[in-house]
C-alpha cells in the first residue's frame, strides 16, 4: 500500500523541481505549493511541505499550521534508545508509549511541538481535553493566553517550542503522579537536549520542581536561576493565572522580562562560542 506522506512529499518536490528547472518562478512555486494538502487519513489532520522540506500540520479543531512531522515517514521497526533519537522519533515513540497507565486513557498522546532551533522552551504539566484530541499542547483557554502572553512580548507561538512534563492526559485533569513523570522524563530530556533553548520556562509547580525542588511558585516565580548554559525562569500556570487576576499580573510581568532574559543568556553562551559561528536559521511558515 503506498505511504500518501511519501506520494505527498513526491509530489511538492515535484513542483520544486520544476521550479529549478527554470520552467516555473519562485513565485509560482510557492503558491503551488501553498495549494497542495494532505488530510491524514487516520487523524483527519491537514498536512503542508515547504518547498525547502519543512512540514506543517493543522489538527482537527484547530485553525493554525504548527512545525511538525507525520509520523508515517518515520521509521518504527528501527527506533534507537531515546538518549539517541531525534524530535521525529521522540514523537513517534510517545505516541506508542506504554510505559505508565496514562496511555490507556489517551486518545491522542501529545508529544510538544514548536520550532526546534528556538531560543526559549516552555514546559507545563499535562494534556487537558482538548490537547488530548489534537495531539498539541496549550489549546485550550490557557492556550489562548499563552498565545497572548507571546504576543505581547514580540513572540509568535510558532517560534518557540512548547512540550509538558508527561505527554498523555491525566484522568479528568488531575495532577500526574511520581511514576507517571518518571516514565516521561526521559522523552522530555532529550527533546531538551536537542533543542537546547536559551531560556526554559516552566509552567505550573510540577515541571518547575524539576529545577527547583521543594520551592513555591508563588514565592519564586519570574526569578531565572542560571543553570549550566541556560536560563530556568518559573512562572505560574497560565490556567492558574486565568482563576486568580494577581497571579494573572503576575504572569503578564514574568513574561514582559523573557526577551532581555533571552538576550542575558545568550550573552554568556557567546562568551564560550568560538568567533565567526553561525546563527541559527528562523523558522517561518512559508
Amino acid at each position: 500500500m503506498t505511504n500518501p506522506f511519501v506520494q505527498f512529499q513526491a509530489d511538492v518536490e515535484a513542483v520544486t523541481e520544476r521550479c529549478a528547472r527554470g520552467e516555473i518562478s519562485e513565485a509560482e512555486r510557492d503558491a503551488a505549493v501553498r495549494q497542495m494538502k494532505l488530510v491524514d487519513p487516520q487523524w483527519g489532520d491537514t498536512w503542508m511541505l515547504s518547498p525547502k522540506g519543512q512540514w506543517f500540520r493543522q489538527a482537527t479543531g484547530s485553525k493554525q499550521w504548527m512545525p511538525d512531522y507525520p509520523l508515517d515517514l518515520v521509521d518504527a521497526a528501527s527506533l534507537p534508545p531515546v538518549p539517541q533519537m531525534d524530535l521525529p522519533q521522540i514523537s513517534l515513540a510517545v505516541h506508542h508509549c506504554t510505559r505508565c497507565p496514562l496511555h490507556s486513557g489517551r486518545t491522542r498522546a501529545v508529544p510538544g511541538e514548536g520550532n526546534p532551533r528556538t531560543d526559549m522552551m516552555f514546559i507545563g504539566e499535562g494534556p487537558g481535553f482538548h490537547e488530548d484530541r489534537q495531539a498539541r499542547p496549550f489549546v485550550g483557554a490557557s492556550g489562548k493566553f499563552l498565545e497572548q502572553l507571546l504576543t505581547d512580548i514580540g513572540y509568535r507561538r510558532q517560534e518557540v517550542f512548547i512540550a509538558n512534563v508527561v505527554k498523555c492526559r491525566p484522568p479528568n485533569n488531575r495532577d500526574p503522579q511520581p511514576e507517571e513523570l518518571d516514565a516521561c522524563r526521559d522523552y522530555l530530556e532529550r527533546q531538551i537536549e536537542l533543542i537546547d533553548p536559551k531560556v526554559i520556562v516552566t509552567l505550573g509547580r510540577f515541571s518547575m520542581a524539576r529545577y527547583f525542588p521543594g520551592a513555591s511558585i508563588s514565592k519564586i516565580h519570574g526569578q531565572p536561576k542560571r543553570e549550566g548554559n541556560r536560563l530556568i525562569v518559573p512562572m505560574f500556570h497560565p490556567a492558574a493565572a486565568l482563576r486568580n487576576p494577581a497571579w494573572r499580573t503576575a504572569i503578564i510581568d514574568d513574561f514582559s522580562k523573557l526577551p532581555a532574559l533571552v538576550a542575558e543568556a545568550a550573552a554568556f553562551r557567546a562568551e564560550k562560542d568560538e568567533p565567526g559561528a553561525p546563527a541559527a536559521d528562523q523558522l517561518n511558515l512559508f
